[in-house]
């Protein structure tokens, strides 16, 4: 491609850290797939919305094909990411309705950028269906306990106490994009400084289950 997209995200200061950077930027010489996730946590998006938006806008503005991805599974554990305690729980209608509002905000202000079709998923089509004996065999093994409990996310909740609900979330962020790997093609995943090591997960579980790289 012509434009160098992650020169552009760099000198505008929007870029912390990548992994594999230099396989990272000849994959984006050619239209990628990636996604960027969104939590139901509320009826609206917000202004911690706006740096991963902006990132999608110059995504796609570049050729690449953007995923928005709305979390009306995830949202059901609640991220501990950055929180110092954990998060209110809503029922699944309230999540339902939050992530269909969400979504439709993604998609108005996205249509805004001209680029490569925007798709909208929303995580429970997938989560909510898995059975978790069933999880545990074909994922289980490749988390580490001692990593998880090293990781960022975590961190500052461990003082607190973090709950087993809570320690789970890294493991469905990293199947989020282990499962739109196969499916869709999603190779790269960008998000927030606090979802480092859950991004980092995915990329883990991707590699050791199905032997291939994603950034």
């Amino acid at each position: 491609m012509s434009i160098n997209v992650l020169q552009i995200l760099t000198e505008r200061g929007l870029v912390k850290q990548v992994t594999h950077e230099e396989p990272l930027a000849q994959l984006l010489q050619k239209p990628a797939v990636f996604y960027a996730g969104f939590d139901a946590t509320a009826d609206s998006l917000h202004v911690g919305h706006l740096l991963p938006m902006m990132v999608m806008a110059y995504m796609r503005r570049a050729g690449h094909h953007p995923i928005a991805l709305i979390g009306g599974g995830t949202t059901m554990i609640g991220d501990p990411s950055g929180k110092t305690e954990m998060r209110q729980m809503l029922d699944p209608g309230t999540i339902s309705a939050y992530a269909q509002a969400i979504g439709a905000q993604v998609s108005r202000i996205l249509d805004c950028v001209d680029g490569p079709e925007l798709l909208v998923a929303n995580n429970a089509d997938w989560l909510l269906k898995l059975n978790y004996v069933d999880l545990l065999r074909e994922v289980g093994a490749c988390f580490s306990v001692n990593n998880m409990l090293r990781a960022e996310c975590y961190k500052q909740r461990m003082e607190k106490g973090l709950s087993f609900l809570e320690f789970n979330y890294m493991i469905m962020q990293s199947y989020d994009f282990y499962h739109m790997f196969q499916t869709v093609g999603c190779n790269m995943q960008f998000g927030g400084d606090d979802q480092w090591s859950n991004m980092l997960g995915g990329t883990e579980l991707i590699r050791r289950k199905l032997g291939e790289n994603a950034y």
